[in-house]
């Protein structure tokens, strides 16, 4: 890790000594200076000044074409001055510019008179973006304070946004929800394994916020990294003044109504029924303070030099969770007494001995047959709290309680006009405390407190700005930040615990589980709700603690060269991350007791069967995989924006995009490949037979029969289990199992030209390219043979390993394509700004895009079409007449492509019988309109219209759902409608 760390500053400290650039919050402000009679003034001084701080900024003096241009410039409101000789002093205020906005002024006229002499004027509330193609929505400080925003999450200022959705996920333009770049300040800000930032450690006080930009459409080439839209957060500053702001909001819980199911169900609480009441309180406290830091008549007595922000702000929720409501075993049940067990229609239920076959006396299991271990598993389950519903008598309702602590800190420093500093640091962390759990942990019960602590921290970015000559500028930046959502061991207290609760069941994998925790029991058959099964009842832990953390580096450089009526910029892009994360899986194993007719052991309960110790299935992961995944993003690019005449512009370059892929440090991931699949070496599958009348799984090479149960199960000893699997940095397989594609070119084109003052007319397009997630290969390190998760069937929790040794069932398998393609995504626009009457401003545009090579789920394990129609597919040992409707065919695992593997399923953590592929193609058409007025005294006025349709073969890349698509491809089929596609949109 050091030699890597070491490694990556060299390389920064020599790329960030060259002239390049990468997308950060600096823009430009250009404009040309022109007589009374629209003659062009070359040489006029030109001076920009921040009113924020009252330092007075770079002077330029204008080209031989009468124009000049800022850059780069900071987010903030500027006073333009404008001096030449024979003419009075030009001043013109209140100009507006935006985070990474290029901002081209209306044509300065001077009048004639003497230099003495000024004339002033407000700039107009008005702006079209007359140099520009770009498509992107702004909304400033006073905005985001201001619209109502639930939880205080600025996420939802996306619905500001034409064509942007906020509704739990976030889409711009019909884009995947992964295809979108976070920066605050310029530091890309996402959690790299999903390419993802909603719901993870970012947040940040929106009192701290000084403006929030989506760019959604023909960017220019400074922009990269991601292949949708670019969401931009900028920070506030200090000012000459000192201003701050406290606040306190707090929405309690004691008027709050109780709900129906919980009035209705009340629970024993010390002998007394009384319903629970479901507790939901939210406070925020926060505060933010900025201003000049100065020692007087020493140091910055202007206070135009250095300047400081600061805020903090606390949050705490407590929320409800829905009601659990589960059956468990009565008092006389855990003594072995089943003479009062009802299923869930109130019949009574037979409890079997399995020795015998016949019923227990009374219903009654003597307590020489108990299991210890069986017993204790009962014990560990809570006694019944609600009586007289047959469908539970277990209910809980432990609250979620989420502390979060928020800082942001920032100092801008002007060292001198030509010196520009600013650095911040920030800060999130939330330690959350779900009893019922997350998606590494899960439980009905809530028997302890099962904390996660999330994290962005440390957050820093430091940022300099530098004028080599008038037309000759560089910004620097480096930033650095570290995310985190790991999942914390319970207390050591808890009776999670196997060694607190006495459940010291043997596991088939014993060095798999780090830190002993109870299996995870299955109890199906007894009665529950029907919006919850007792097949999960105690827990679905997936390895704690769960490792989580996600540091991530940029460094970007930016050199902008004014040549007459050329603007040119070169840039430089590099960010590397490492993505450290463990595999989901249930290391502590998952042991069912529920009713099976085929188990020799069964008793017709599943209690039952849990105190006789008699499992139906037992699975656990023979491993518990952490790895780490670095990678390395490089990107250059070059544009120029040419005022080719004082109304038109256009911007033209080129980004270049290095983006090998991910790859595990130890090279401790695995792919399944169909081209190395050997069906000579396949393992044998157990067939049905009918033997003496008695359907049976057989093995026609041994002559071994097992119950009907294990037909589809592996033979014992038979072929390669890991037939069709290939290691990573084996054998030529590439490290991050796909190739490299190399440098990829993506050209930009826009125009923009104003067919008088108040129109203008704007369109461009681009490439872009998309990394493709870390999480993808992540889902790899669970595969054999690196890790195996057998299904084990019919055995007693004293000795597992005797059921191992039967037979295991297929294992589950998934793959990446190792052609690696870029995700690339071609968007385009065209439309019309107007200003109307009243200060109105209207925007109208088409806006497109076309997706290729996303990736795809696709099915490899899958039963071929028609395969269950096929007389050689007939289960012949049922001992019915055969009939080729599907209803007498063989079992799936008998009928899948490559024997020993397990079909299809996906899970937001695994994609088992699925290769991702890069055949995902997309598409996305709109009409967008925006009206905005800024009225004026902080009121502004704004709607925002889109019509559009997105089309594709799925919806996501990560995850179950909508990534899949169907055997064999047929697009005519999948291709349609995505999950994210918005017909109308009105904010």
């Amino acid at each position: 890790m050091r030699t890597t760390w070491m490694s990556f500053v060299a390389v920064s400290v020599v790329l960030l000594s060259s002239a390049l650039k990468a997308q950060n919050t600096a823009g430009s402000i250009s404009g040309i200076v022109q007589d009374p009679q629209g003659a062009v003034i070359p040489g006029a001084k030109v001076t920009l000044t921040n009113e924020a701080q009252g330092a007075a900024g770079p002077q330029l003096v204008t080209s031989p074409e009468g124009t000049f241009v800022f850059s780069p410039v900071l987010p903030g409101r500027y006073t333009v001055t404008v001096e030449s000789t024979g003419f009075k002093k030009y001043s013109q205020s209140g100009i507006t510019l935006d985070v990474n906005d290029k901002l081209g002024l209306p044509p300065i006229k001077l009048e004639v008179g003497a230099t003495g002499e000024s004339v002033t004027v407000e700039a107009n509330a008005v702006q079209l973006q007359t140099v520009t193609a770009e498509r992107a929505g702004v909304v400033d400080g006073r905005q985001i304070v201001d619209i109502a925003l639930n939880g205080r999450n600025f996420n939802n200022l996306l619905r500001t946004v034409p064509g942007a959705m906020a509704d739990g996920t976030i889409s711009v333009n019909g884009q995947r929800t992964d295809q979108a770049n976070f920066t605050v300040d310029g530091q890309t800000v996402i959690d790299t394994g999903v390419n993802v930032q909603t719901g993870f450690g970012y947040r940040i006080s929106v009192d701290a916020m000084a403006e929030f930009k989506v760019s959604s459409n023909a960017m220019s080439a400074e922009f990269g990294r991601n292949s949708g839209a670019q969401i931009q957060v900028v920070t506030k500053s200090g000012t000459q003044d000192f201003h701050g702001g406290g606040y306190w909001f707090k929405r309690g819980e004691f008027m709050n109504a109780n709900t129906f199911v919980n009035n209705a169900t009340p629970v024993i609480q010390n002998g007394t029924a009384v319903p629970q009441f479901p507790i939901y309180c939210y406070m925020t406290l926060g505060y933010n303070i900025g201003g000049p830091i100065y020692i007087p008549k020493l140091f910055n007595r202007d206070k135009q030099k250095l300047f400081f922000f600061i805020s903090q702000e606390w949050n705490r929720q407590i929320t409800p969770n829905a009601p659990r409501q589960i059956t468990v075993p009565t008092a006389l049940e855990r003594q072995g007494n089943f003479s009062q067990t009802r299923d869930s229609a109130g019949v009574p239920v037979i409890i079997k001995d399995p020795a015998t076959g016949q019923p227990f006396p009374n219903n009654i299991i003597p307590a020489n047959r108990f299991n210890p271990l069986g017993q204790a598993i009962l014990n560990y389950l809570p006694m019944p709290n609600v009586f007289g519903n047959p469908s539970f008598n277990y209910q809980s309702q432990v609250p979620s309680v989420s502390p979060q602590f928020d800082e942001v800190y920032r100092v801008d420093y002007n060292i001198n006009p030509k010196w520009r500093l600013f650095g911040r640091a920030m800060r999130s962390h939330n330690t959350q405390n779900n009893p019922y759990g997350r998606g590494d942990s899960a439980n009905v019960l809530a028997l302890s407190a099962l904390p996660a602590p999330t994290f962005a921290w440390p957050d820093v970015t430091v940022n300099l700005a530098t004028i080599i000559s008038p037309t000759l500028t560089n910004e620097i930046q480096y930033g650095y930040t570290k995310n985190g959502i790991p999942g914390g061991a319970p207390p050591i207290t808890s009776p999670y615990y196997r060694s607190v609760s006495n459940l010291q069941i043997p596991l088939l994998y014993p060095t798999a589980d780090p830190i002993g925790l109870v299996p995870n029991f299955g109890f199906g058959g007894v009665p529950g709700p029907s919006w919850l099964t007792n097949l999960s009842l105690t827990s679905q832990f997936n390895g704690l603690p769960y490792a989580n953390a996600n540091p991530l580096y940029n460094a970007i450089d930016n050199l902008t060269k004014v040549a007459g009526t050329h603007t040119i910029k070169a840039g430089f892009f590099l960010e590397h991350a490492i993505k450290t994360e463990s595999a989901f899986g249930d290391v502590n194993s998952t042991i069912a007791f529920g009713r099976d007719p085929l188990n020799p052991g069964d008793t017709n309960w599943a209690f039952s069967n849990a105190l006789l110790g008699n499992f139906q299935s037992y699975t656990q992961f023979s491993r518990y995989p952490i790895g780490n995944y670095p990678y390395m993003n490089i990107e250059w690019y070059a544009q120029d924006s040419w005022k080719a005449t004082p109304r038109l512009t256009i911007n033209y370059g080129l980004r270049f995009n290095l983006v090998p892929p991910s790859y595990e440090q130890r090279n401790n991931v695995a792919n399944f490949l169909p081209s190395l699949f050997n069906p000579s070496q396949a393992v044998r599958l157990f067939q049905p037979a009918l033997i003496n009348g008695q359907r049976v799984a057989y093995d026609a090479a041994s002559g071994q029969t097992l119950s009907a149960a294990y037909i589809g199960f592996i033979v014992p000893g038979s072929g390669n289990p890991n037939d069709g699997t290939i290691q990573a940095g084996v054998n030529g397989e590439p490290r991050g199992l796909m190739q490299s594609r190399g440098i990829q070119w993506g050209p930009r084109l826009g125009l923009a030209y104003q067919l008088n003052d108040k129109t203008v007319v704007r369109m461009g397009g681009g490439v872009f390219y998309e990394r493709v997630v870390a999480g993808m290969i992540r889902t790899q390190a669970t595969d054999p043979p690196f890790v195996r998760q057998p299904q084990l069937l019919y055995g007693n929790i004293s000795n597992i390993a005797a059921s191992a040794a039967i037979a295991q069932g297929p294992v589950g398998i998934s793959g990446i394509s190792p052609d690696g393609h870029v995700p690339s995504v071609y968007n385009y626009s065209a439309g019309i700004q107007r200003e109307l009457p009243a200060r109105v401003l209207l925007d109208v545009s088409y806006v497109g895009s076309i997706s290729r090579h996303l990736v795809l789920l696709y099915p490899i394990n899958d039963i071929p079409y028609g395969a269950a129609w096929q007389p050689q597919n007939q289960d012949y040992s049922l001992g019915v007449p055969v009939q080729f409707n599907g209803t007498t065919t063989l079992p799936a695992n008998l009928l899948r492509p490559y024997p020993g593997y397990a079909g299809p399923t996906t899970s937001s953590f695994s994609n088992y019988g699925y290769i991702n592929n890069f055949g995902g193609t997309a598409s996305y058409n709109s009409l967008q309109v925006a009206v905005n007025r800024r009225i004026g005294r902080g009121l502004n006025i704004g709607a925002q219209y889109a019509w559009s349709k997105s089309l594709g073969a799925a919806s996501c890349t990560f995850g179950g759902g909508p990534c899949g698509i169907r055997p064999g491809d047929i697009r005519s089929v999948d291709y349609g409608p995505l999950t994210l596609d918005r017909r109308q949109q009105l904010t």
